[in-house]
């Protein structure tokens, strides 16, 4: 059974001495740059968190443009192995090669809370993926997928937000102009590390580069 989508009623307004509102103490408020997310799991990368205010969304959609198929991946091992290792699941739905098992568990990527699924093409990809975001029985979803169409997107992004997943969005080539992902990475290899360029982060400055250092042997 799916879960459903559930609404909290907004704060009520905190008032500080003389009658005015408060904003430091209404949860949820945005105050300005450079504030972490409330809901965001780390990336497993200090420079790479502090450039997406606390880590990858929760409840919304991540993309990850590379111009060769898979090499993002490795960005998304850390937040495997710490929500596997936690008792939550994850899946992977189409990646452009077998997940490789070996490197995941030395990744740290519990394989038992770990789903690889193979569609056979592209519509059983986007029904699996947006399932599976909406169950809330997983705490990431990964999907390599040409550039979607919007109406696609925002059915994807709607599923985030119910099951309150970290939705994450793969192609190789150029990004396109429109998306309404909340952020959106463009990683290319240098000598030992990912080089990530953050065209896109709500609420945050975009444009910034970050080196992730680590292996660039594949896991997938």
């Amino acid at each position: 059974m799916l879960a459903e989508s559930h609404h909290q009623s907004p704060s009520p307004a905190v008032r500080a001495p003389g009658g005015s509102v408060d904003v430091n103490a209404i949860a949820g408020v945005w105050r300005g740059l450079g504030r972490a997310r409330p809901d965001s799991e780390p990336t497993g990368f200090a420079a790479l968190n502090q450039a997406l205010l606390g880590g990858w969304p929760v409840g919304a959609l991540s993309q990850i443009v590379s111009q060769e198929p898979g090499l993002g991946f490795s960005l998304l091992l850390p937040l495997l192995a710490r929500l596997t290792q936690a008792g939550r699941h994850a899946a992977l739905i189409a990646p452009p090669y077998i997940p490789y098992a070996p490197a995941l568990c030395d990744a740290g990527v519990e394989l038992s809370r770990l789903l690889w699924i193979a569609p056979k093409d592209r519509v059983d990809a986007l029904w699996a993926a947006e399932q599976m975001l909406r169950s809330g029985l997983y705490g990431a979803v990964a999907l390599w997928s040409p550039a979607l169409e919007a109406p696609i997107e925002r059915r994807l992004q709607l599923a985030a937000e119910t099951g309150r997943s970290v939705g994450v969005i793969a192609h190789a080539g150029a990004y396109s102009a429109h998306s309404i992902a909340a952020v959106r990475l463009q990683v290319k290899p240098s000598p030992a590390a990912l080089s990530v360029e953050i065209v896109r982060c709500r609420g945050a400055r975009p444009g910034q580069r970050v080196e992730c250092p680590f292996s660039l042997r594949r896991a997938a």
